[in-house]
């Protein structure tokens, strides 16, 4: 199961913006401290100079919170470094079949792999397949209803009146009822090669074939 780098890299750009406001407010009290104790100095009483004890113990606070600022971009650097290398994770799918969860169906040579798994015992399962015109054009009944397992969609790319259709990506739409005549979670997925592997806004992105894309959340398996 691939580890997703999304909530990382969120976090990793809030602490970047909250490090870099951190360190800019910073310079400012510094300048605004190193200001005020100059003013003083230059202005206080020779008969009574000013006591620096409290200035000292404002700078040594001042200088506490630059070094926690420091560690805390350190921190931001370090996960960024493992973001990267949660991205990197990635490519090693390159190549390879896996089964995500879609309702996208490719078919390719009159055959497709799409398959459908129901949340619990189902007496009928409904399956509608539609073309990329968003025309319904078979609509099947009696699947098999196992559940707890893949079950084989088993669509021959016909439509209803036994036309074989043209290669490509259609939608399955699914419906499954209890024996009481209560729908119940009906989930379709395929199986697809992972052709390419893109990074878009510190997320892992699979490109398949047929066109199709997917998150790493989606990817139930890989062989």
């Amino acid at each position: 199961m691939l580890t997703s780098p999304t909530l990382l890299s969120n976090m990793t750009a809030a602490n970047k913006n909250t490090a870099n406001d951190s360190l800019s407010q910073l310079g400012n009290d510094y300048n605004k401290f190193l200001t005020l104790l100059t003013a003083q100095i230059q202005n206080q009483d020779p008969l009574e100079p000013v006591d620096s004890t409290q200035f000292v113990a404002q700078l040594a606070q001042l200088s506490q919170v630059e070094q926690a600022v420091q560690t805390n971009t350190q921190l931001e650097t370090l996960s960024s470094q493992i973001s990267g290398l949660l991205n990197l994770g990635g490519t090693d799918l390159l190549g390879r079949d896996v089964t995500i969860q879609s309702d996208m169906v490719l078919l390719k040579n009159g055959t497709t792999a799409s398959t459908y798994e129901v949340g619990e015992a189902a007496s009928d399962v409904t399956a509608k397949i539609i073309d990329p015109l968003g025309r319904t054009i078979r609509t099947m009944t009696g699947l098999s209803v196992v559940a707890g397992t893949q079950n084989q969609l088993g669509w021959d790319g016909k439509d209803d009146y036994g036309n074989p259709q043209l290669d490509g990506i259609y939608t399955v739409q699914l419906a499954a009822k209890n024996t009481a005549g209560e729908g119940v979670d009906v989930q379709a997925s395929r199986s697809a090669r992972v052709e390419d592997v893109r990074f878009q806004e510190g997320e892992i992105v699979f490109g398949l074939d047929g066109g199709e894309t997917a998150s790493s959340v989606t990817i139930k398996s890989a062989r």
